[in-house]
């Protein structure tokens, strides 16, 4: 009888020995069902093991994970220091008895022929992948360039040597249109992500795992799709933030997920985006990374113009205006998209006679009211309260100040009632299909006024947008967080690119910083210009990409406790010895201090060398100081 390492889902770095029956074939990535405790679990076989006593016997049986997944697990494990049962709970989809089998659709396009820049890109991905070796490509074209259609090429490719692709995607809101390009091409491909029912992923899952599908395009979870014969990875849009899970175990990077499985599996991995991160570009300068440019529009149509005005704290700059009724009423009448990074009606409720706030009782911020449904909502929380017309303390009345995207749809409604409008943002598309509806009404021209967050700013390619108005480029600009500068060009230089895809186009962008050099720079379309600026001030503070960086977040009930807690952390990582390698910032309270009733402390730890970030937070896992919880994240992205 042989005796197995078994790693279940439970949040310790341990691995439990179980006994395997006679006709049971079992290797390291085996999917088995185990008795634990007083249920049964799903876990992953890791190795052979030695005869314990008290071993239980293995259930059954369920699969075998492709042989660069069940690396790739143990990789995930020990760089971002997760459990290994943990990775693999995450990575499997939810176990059903049944799937469906996918079915082909009717091909309805043909190729577009490439441009000079284009087939450059292309035959030099070809090539990698005609000699199956891994290599990363920072795909960097400008808005419009074309990169979708050199990404089918190779799809193309790829399916024609009977091999499989993965189309990652930073946004739900995004796949929709992705699929539909797609399926039109090859009358094959199906979508995964969290929203998707149970019986879907799992019939995803298995579709996968036997070699009956062969294109996958999906969110950050997709990366794990158990493909048998993976020949390429194509990450679009590989700046987005939406790429990094850091709510829940595992904390890990969609992005250098990717990256990783290309190298243990040995094929090449695409990173596209017309606005790269600083450290992906920087990965090209160091030579990791090769870099394919496309620097203009496809059929020879210009980067739409841009102007920048200072509204004066008015909603609608007259230029603003000006532009939407121009573009709407104009002898060829065109879309217009309107840009705010703040969902809701106002963020703010306040009395102006003795100084009241609406602030949530559970966190440090204030309440945003949300004006359809008559009540004040914390984003951060959840926690709902009712809409307070009088001050709590003096009796006065309560004052609701600046604007989300609900009161732009309010305004909007009402100087341009006779056009259709519709809000997109995570109040509007909280419903399964949501993204889809959205996306068909924009395709059969239903929508003529779109309004929304950063879900307008990503993938929607319409040749009618003839206007792009961002109501307020200032919003992320002041984040206490050392890449709020990059976010804010990203996402200024994405939505801008919605505009002039078909036909002239125009954008507004509504800023009281017009110098400043992220503003300047997505205004001018000037990325180099950009990544100058910033490379100088991430060497200069001593940030990624020059260092390796690791966060640890202290949460208490009781503020004192949270503080003494990261003060005895600090003390900890002190008397380390890997110390003298590490700088070490803090502890000090978050910018966001409390949440969901926890007051919040971090400490930020900077090294030359990762292994020794992963070294520090290996030994403080499982920690356990009574009356706190400690979490740690390898590569941060969000600092609130």
């Amino acid at each position: 009888m042989k005796y197995y390492q078994v790693a279940v889902p439970i949040d310790k770095f341990c691995l439990f020995t179980y006994k395997g029956k006679k006709d049971l074939v079992l290797k390291g990535g085996s999917v088995v069902r185990v008795p634990f405790r007083n249920k049964t679990l799903y876990g992953v076989v890791i190795e052979e093991g030695k005869y314990f006593k008290g071993a239980k016997e293995i259930q059954e049986k369920v699969m075998d994970l492709p042989k660069d997944l069940f690396k790739l697990c143990e990789w995930i494990s020990k760089y971002y220091v997760c459990p290994i049962g943990i990775v693999f709970s995450f990575c499997l989809p939810p176990m059903m008895k049944r799937f469906k089998l996918f079915e082909e659709s009717p091909k309805k396009k043909s190729l577009i022929k490439l441009n000079s820049f284009q087939k450059k890109a292309y035959e030099t991905i070809k090539k990698t992948i005609d000699e199956e070796i891994f290599a990363t490509f920072l795909l960097f074209g400008v808005t419009g360039s074309g990169k979708t259609e050199i990404y089918l090429r190779l799809i193309e490719n790829i399916i024609n040597k009977d091999k499989s692709v993965l189309y990652l995607t930073p946004e739900i809101s995004m796949i929709p249109q992705i699929i539909e390009r797609i399926r039109d091409r090859f009358g094959i491909g199906e979508l995964y992500h969290y929203k998707l029912s149970r019986g879907m992923r799992y019939s995803y899952w298995i579709n996968a795992l036997k070699g009956n599908l062969k294109i996958g395009v999906g969110s950050r979870m997709s990366v794990f799709s158990p493909f048998k014969n993976l020949g390429l990875i194509i990450v679009d849009e590989e700046h987005s933030d939406s790429y990094r899970q850091d709510e829940i175990k595992p904390r890990f990077s969609g992005r250098d997920v990717a990256v990783m499985r290309g190298k243990i599996g040995n094929f090449p991995v695409i990173l596209g985006s017309a606005t790269p991160s600083v450290e992906s570009f920087d990965n090209v300068e160091k030579g990791k990374y090769k870099l394919l440019e496309l620097p203009k529009r496809v059929k020879g149509l210009d980067l739409p113009k841009v102007q920048i005005v200072n509204p004066k704290g008015k909603l609608f700059s007259e230029e603003m205006e000006k532009e939407i009724q121009n573009t709407l009423k104009g002898k060829k009448p065109s879309r217009v998209i309107l840009f705010l990074n703040r969902r809701g009606y106002a963020p703010f409720a306040k009395c102006y006679n003795c100084g009241w706030t609406a602030s949530c009782e559970n966190c440090d911020i204030s309440l945003t009211f949300h004006k359809k449904a008559n009540i004040l909502i914390c984003h951060h929380c959840g926690s709902k309260q009712t809409k307070p017309e009088f001050c709590p303390n003096c009796g006065k009345e309560v004052s609701y100040l600046g604007w989300g995207t609900e009161k732009i749809e309010e305004e909007i409604e009402k100087k341009y009632k006779d056009f259709k409008i519709k809000r997109m943002d995570t109040d509007s598309t909280s419903r399964r299909n949501s993204h889809e509806e959205i996306y068909n009404k924009l395709k059969k021209g239903e929508i003529e006024i779109l309004l929304g967050t950063q879900m307008v700013t990503k993938g929607l390619d319409f040749p009618d947008i003839g206007f792009v108005g961002v109501i307020s480029a200032d919003t992320s600009l002041n984040f206490p967080d050392f890449r709020a500068t990059e976010k804010t060009f990203q996402l200024l230089s994405q939505v801008a690119g919605r505009a002039g895809r078909g036909k002239e186009g125009k954008v507004l962008i509504q800023s009281a910083n017009p110098k400043h050099y992220a503003i300047k720079s997505a205004s001018e379309h000037n990325y180099m210009d950009f990544y100058k600026e910033e490379i100088k001030f991430r060497k200069e503070a001593n940030y990624p990409p020059f260092t390796k960086l690791a966060r640890i977040v202290i949460r208490a009930k009781d503020f004192t406790k949270a503080e003494q807690t990261a003060v005895k952390i600090r003390n900890i990582i002190g008397k380390m010895k890997e110390k003298k390698e590490i700088t070490i910032l803090g502890p000090v309270i978050c910018p966001i201090g409390k949440i969901e009733k926890y007051y919040r402390f971090h400490i930020l730890l900077k090294s030359k060398k990762g292994h020794i970030l992963n070294n520090i937070l290996k030994k403080l896992y499982g920690k356990q100081i009574k009356d706190a919880k400690i979490s740690l994240e390898i590569d941060p992205i969000n600092m609130l």
